[in-house]
């Protein structure tokens, strides 16, 4: 067993590596070498508040490139750290990537890697095992981009030394508190949200929002920017990518998708499918959970009425719809797949309803979001951490889970002032804190009355 663990280990991290690569790739195919650096100094030199979509802000190239670099360098901590790689580093290694896209850079990310590991000197403990934490740490990197080139200022005003010195005086401050919020977190949720960070991350971010901003009456600036996206370019990535993926399981164990039948029927809570079930399965998982991810964010259409007739748009694939794409896949090795996420999406369709008949029935003079509204195809990416509920309960509380998230994920905000990434799993935890017990009890009340 100790042996297949070490193997799993070697193998996420080569995985977490080709994927990064993969990035680089993707950024030297984007095209427009001439900006491809420039771009991306400009995306680690500017705040990046929740949502700024990098492809607008630095160009195509350069927010792969981004992407590529945040990666790398989370392979080296991982690597460098000698961090026991396991499906909780896939899920790390996921939000930081996924979020480089819309809100991290090399340059937000690494105050925090510091205080994490000034956490791990105070406790005595390795580096490398709170590694993860150390990424998860990083929900948090708008604050400090915040601190280096715009605060207090409404505009950005460029680079500033006590920033900096702000910035790392946060990074410190969080990597000391995040641990043990993180620890604590499922005491609120219950296991129930995969993004256990969320409200960990979610509640601190509502604090320091408080102290930065709301408390001493600073203006709260605001800098969300999105463009029309890259359908293609975006969508035959990631087609080419999950299907190497079914490559390498199928090469790894030519019984991997015949196996993949007992990860189906998991209900993925609590469960480190690289343990339970091989490296292998676990990457047929993350090939079948990707194209599925893929597929309902190329089909998924948003419904509208415009001067009488009813209008379809589709979703935009924009750094933020490719962003909220990896970040989605972040648990596609600990406890998310096809079966337990499809009732989520569900729910967010049927809560859709609720704004649209609004709007057409007058009682509102326009419809606040659709499917295809930004914040939602990025709200969706977290809902998926309430796979578990759909797991456990089945369908139709999964499908009350996801469409309790879609009606309260674009409010959340409003309390951190979007800059805590991880908004929607913050949102998650709330959803389980609200609807786990109500659905213990009646299972429980329903198991009594069967026993009667």
């Amino acid at each position: 067993m100790k042996e297949q663990k070490a193997d799993n280990s070697t193998y996420i991290l080569r995985m977490l590596f080709g994927f990064s690569a993969a990035l680089i790739i993707g950024a030297l195919c984007a095209g427009d070498f001439g900006n491809l650096i420039p771009g991306f100094v400009t995306i680690c030199t500017r705040p990046a508040q929740f949502t700024m979509d990098y492809f607008v802000l630095g160009g195509l190239g350069s927010a792969f490139l981004n992407a590529g670099l945040v990666g790398l360098i989370c392979c080296g901590l991982l690597y460098f750290s000698k961090a026991k790689c396991t499906g909780l580093t896939v899920a790390a290694f996921w939000l930081n990537v996924g979020f480089a896209t819309f809100g991290m850079n090399p340059v937000n990310m690494w105050p925090f890697f510091i205080g994490v590991w000034i956490y791990s000197r105070i406790k005595k403990v390795t580096f490398g095992s709170v590694a993860n934490l150390a990424m998860f740490s990083t929900a948090l990197a708008p604050f400090a981009s915040e601190l280096m080139f715009r605060y207090p200022a409404a505009e950005t005003t460029g680079f500033s030394w006590l920033g900096l010195l702000g910035a790392v005086i946060l990074g410190i401050v969080v990597g000391l508190v995040m641990p043990a919020l993180c620890a604590h977190a499922p005491n609120f949720h219950k296991g129930y949200d995969l993004y256990n960070a969320g409200p960990a991350a979610g509640f601190l971010a509502f604090l320091i929002f408080c102290i930065l901003y709301k408390s001493p009456g600073v203006p709260q600036p605001e800098n969300t920017k999105l463009g029309d996206g890259y359908q293609l370019f975006v969508s035959v990535f990631f087609l080419v990518v999950f299907l190497l993926c079914l490559a390498a399981a199928y090469m790894m164990d030519k019984s991997c998708f015949k196996n993949y039948k007992a990860l189906w029927k998991s209900d993925g809570y609590k469960t480190d499918y690289t343990e339970a079930f091989g490296m292998p399965v676990t990457l047929v998982n993350v090939g079948f959970y990707g194209l599925f991810i893929l597929l309902y964010y190329n089909l998924v259409h948003g419904m509208t009425m415009v001067d009488g007739s009813l209008v379809f748009t589709g979703a935009k694939f924009t750094g933020a719809t490719m962003g909220a794409i990896m970040c989605m896949m972040a648990f596609s090795a600990q406890g998310a797949q096809p079966r337990t996420v499809f009732p989520i999406m569900i729910g967010y369709a049927i809560a859709s309803f609720l704004p649209f008949l609004m709007y057409v029935g007058g009682v509102v003079p326009e419809q606040s979001w659709t499917l295809t509204t930004q914040g939602i195809l990025v709200g969706l990416c977290f809902a998926s951490g309430l796979a578990p509920v759909a797991g456990k309960f089945g369908f139709f509380a999964g499908v009350l889970a996801g469409a309790v998230h879609a009606i309260l994920v674009t409010t959340v905000p409003q309390l951190h002032g979007g800059f805590c990434l991880y908004n929607g799993g913050f949102t998650a935890g709330i959803v389980a804190f609200l609807v786990v017990p109500v659905l213990e009890c009646f299972r429980r009340a329903k198991k009594e009355e069967a026993k009667e």
